[in-house]
């Protein structure tokens, strides 16, 4: 018989904690786009999608600001490659923008 595993709760958290797929986060998305469409307030669509797809707060605030376009990225950069295994792709590109902005950095 296999012991399932045992659900925890993070600090700050007030509920057990399944990450969304691709697919349900899209929903939710959508979701929140028509209701935007529809004229709804802030306050609606947090209690609807709160209720549909049991989330928390601070989520439907990240849903909002996506289908809105005012959320920011925190990661804007690559991650740096060894010389060794840097990506061809990336190399060809990084060194057609050199050419064409006429950076000599090699």
């Amino acid at each position: 018989m296999k012991i399932p595993k045992r659900r925890f709760i993070r600090p700050g958290q007030r509920h057990f904690y399944r990450k969304g797929s691709q697919i349900e986060i899209d929903q939710r998305h959508g979701f929140v786009a028509r209701m935007l469409a529809r004229g709804a307030r802030k306050m609606e669509i947090h209690r609807a999608v709160r209720q549909r797809f049991n989330v928390q707060w601070r989520q439907c605030d990240r849903y909002i600001a996506f289908v809105t376009g005012t959320h920011t990225v925190t990661n804007t950069r690559l991650p740096r490659a060894r010389a060794g295994n840097q990506h061809p792709v990336l190399s060809e590109m990084m060194e057609s923008l050199r050419i064409i902005f006429g950076d000599n950095r090699q």
